[in-house]
């Protein structure tokens, strides 16, 4: 411990001399935050006051009563002239809203259809159409009572329900309410911020620098090293969040913020709220640190810590904005999610509706999280390769010299074999291409097109891809003739991952809605009995995705990967990277099933070093749903879409599994380099 301490103290007295971490822990929170808070309130203020004083230029067209025009002439809010053009005259601004009156229905009495134009993307126009509304429906009552009066019938008459609301939340509550969707991303934000900059520097800064090498000369541990950067970072970013939490708090208390007076609001923070909230603060500035520093001692330099850490950061922000979205509510579920069991749970709190159970489940995870991220760490900088060396300059070397780097790398020669950041930069290239491009291809040409994208867009350019930058063929695709044992294995495995699938996309349902629109779009696009139509939705559905997809994700991606990641880690990456090229708009719920299937596939390719036994489980996997979709015998056995998994399936497809992988514990390569 005395070690841990001796790093902490060292590091934390360099950090607090760095400007950055100063103005992020101190100037923001402190000195700046409560100033915008205020000027911002203030400007809302001026800019309400000058809305509410300033007469609203409107205008009508067509033939109202006179009457009507003199009360509206006669309202003090309004400047009302006749115009002819009336879109014409809002868009030069002449007018900011229009009364368009149609010609009246025959009688003294009918009635006339009144039609107001405004511009929507203009506050001063909208609010000009409320008032010109507000006018008209007033004119509209006064004119309904005079009616009733003529005939010797009261006001009543025609309004058997008078309907208010009033809201039973009190201002305290309602400033609860608003705190409690903007509050979190502020807090979450800070702390992540703070402990940003730290990180950067307490890594790749030092690494920069020199100075990294002479403290790990010192007689300390690595592990006692990490430990101390980390606490230094993870206190910045808790003192930063909590400087913040206070600053708000005193703004809040003190009444220099008055705008929750002009909404009827009360803004304040209960003292159970912010303990609770400092308390969860702690883990997640945890949390941060670590993922952060992890990330960072990778790089070799601030700047490229700080490219490295962009993306993270951004993701982060991602689950942060959860209280602003209506409808979330705070579940177990989303508990387990990192961040944003935080953030909702913060929500709750100040909005009065937390619940104690839910809020402990999220501290338990980031604290669970903050360990992974603190053994992430930890591995980093027991690294000497990371550490001391040059990032691995044979294979990450050339993605280090940037864009360039990369294409004129495709042509060196110097391997049979694409790097990891080839695979990588290609795959994510091609499926740019395909959600653009690929998309507009199957709307435009239907069927014809998800032919057309599969083979132009994946297959082909995979092709182009290897026979430009002079890769072996044959390696590249694992192109090596499977051996028998190897097939039936394969079929052994897709048999049971494919009910497994439908299982996990059934459990997966209880968090995620099912789209039943796509479901139902699908079966009826499989809906026939015609034995040629059968055999075009296998080549549409099951060939050719078993050939292109498996050419591009068991191909290319497999073989740059496979000697940077252990094996689990390359399966299993390459099943994420997979079920996150299905996604789109309404197909969600398919990232996890199609996740399991890319890593089943990536599994059994990786052991046979064959990626025929890929194509032959993806064409199985695919073809077995075109079978289901076209007999009807099939679908009242198994049951329809809207109908739960037959549970039967569940043990044969674990036998099924164990099987399969049992006769794969012996392979001939995993590699590829039996390939001629």
């Amino acid at each position: 411990m005395r070690g841990i301490w001796v790093v902490f103290t060292k590091e934390l007295r360099e950090t607090l001399r760095d400007r950055r971490t100063l103005v992020v822990i101190i100037v923001v929170p402190v000195v700046l935050y409560p100033a915008l808070l205020i000027a911002t309130e203030q400007l809302a203020l001026l800019g309400a006051n000058r809305l509410r004083e300033e007469a609203a230029p409107v205008g009508f067209q067509g033939s109202p009563p006179p009457e009507l025009v003199e009360f509206l002439k006669g309202m003090e809010d309004l400047e009302v002239r006749q115009v002819s053009a009336p879109e014409a005259a809002i868009r030069a601004e002449l007018v900011q809203a229009v009364a368009v009156f149609e010609p009246p229905e025959e009688g003294e009495e009918a009635t006339q259809d009144v039609r107001v134009l405004f511009n929507a993307a203009d506050a001063r126009s909208q609010r000009s159409r409320n008032r010109l509304v507000d006018a008209l429906e007033e004119w509209s009552d006064t004119l309904l009572v005079r009616r009733l009066r003529a005939r010797g019938l009261p006001g009543s008459f025609v309004r058997p329900l008078a309907l208010a609301d009033s809201s039973v939340a009190r201002p305290d509550e309602i400033g609860g309410y608003a705190l409690g969707r903007i509050l979190p991303m502020l807090l979450i934000f800070i702390t992540l911020l703070g402990a940003f900059y730290p990180a950067i520097d307490l890594a790749a800064g030092e690494k920069e620098r020199g100075t990294l090498e002479t403290l790990l000369t010192a007689p300390l541990p690595a592990d006692q090293i990490v430990a101390g950067k980390f606490m230094t970072v993870a206190v910045v970013g808790v003192v930063a969040a909590g400087l913040n939490l206070a600053s708000m708090l005193l703004t809040f208390q003190t009444g220099l913020f008055r705008f929750g007076g002009v909404v009827g609001a009360e803004f304040a923070l209960p003292f159970r709220a912010v303990v609770l909230i400092f308390a969860t603060l702690i883990p997640l500035a945890v949390l941060f640190g670590a993922a952060f520093l992890g990330v960072a001692v990778r790089a070799r330099s601030f700047k490229e810590a700080q490219n490295a850490l962009t993306p993270l950061y951004m993701l982060v922000l991602l689950p942060a904005l959860l209280p602003l979205s209506p409808g979330i509510d705070f579940t177990p579920t989303l508990a387990l999610v990192p961040v944003a069991g935080v953030s909702l749970f913060f929500r709750d709190l100040l909005s009065g509706g937390s619940q104690i159970s839910l809020g402990a489940l999220a501290l338990l995870s980031t604290v669970v999280y903050a360990l992974l991220a603190l053994l992430f760490a930890s591995r980093a900088f027991g690294s000497e390769e990371v550490l001391f060396g040059d990032g691995g300059e044979g294979e990450r070397g050339e993605g280090r010299r940037g864009l360039l780097g990369l294409f004129r790398g495709l042509r060196s020669g110097a391997r049979s074999l694409p790097d990891a950041r080839q695979s990588l930069a290609f795959v994510l290239a091609a499926a740019i291409l395909f959600f653009y491009f690929g998309r507009t291809m199957q709307v435009s040409f239907g069927e014809a097109g998800i032919l057309l994208s599969e083979w132009l867009l994946l297959l082909g350019a995979a092709l182009a891809f290897v026979l430009a930058g002079g890769f072996h063929v044959r390696r590249t695709f694992s192109l090596r003739t499977p051996r028998g044992r190897e097939l039936l294995a394969a079929l052994l495995i897709i048999g049971g991952g494919t009910p497994m699938a439908w299982f996990l996309a059934w459990l997966q349902s209880f968090v995620l809605p099912i789209p039943w629109e796509f479901l139902e779009e699908v079966a009826q696009l499989l809906v026939t009995d015609d034995p040629l139509r059968i055999l075009w939705l296998l080549l549409v559905i099951a060939v050719t995705p078993a050939i292109c997809e498996e050419a591009v994700f068991r191909g290319i991606l497999l073989a740059g990967t496979r000697r940077r990641l252990s094996p689990l880690a390359l399966i299993l990456t390459n099943g994420v990277i997979f079920g996150a090229f299905h996604l789109s708009f309404e197909t969600a719920f398919r990232f996890l099933p199609t996740a399991w299937l890319g890593i089943l596939l990536a599994a059994v390719v990786w052991r046979t070093g064959s990626i025929w036994t890929g194509c032959l489980m993806h064409f199985v996997n695919n073809g077995a749903i075109v079978l289901i979709g076209t007999s009807t015998a099939l679908q009242e056995r198994l049951g329809g879409i809207d109908q739960n998994p037959p549970l039967y399936l569940l043990p044969v497809a674990v036998v099924l599994l164990a099987v399969g992988f049992r006769m794969l514990r012996t392979r001939p390569s995993n590699t590829g380099d039996d390939i001629p």
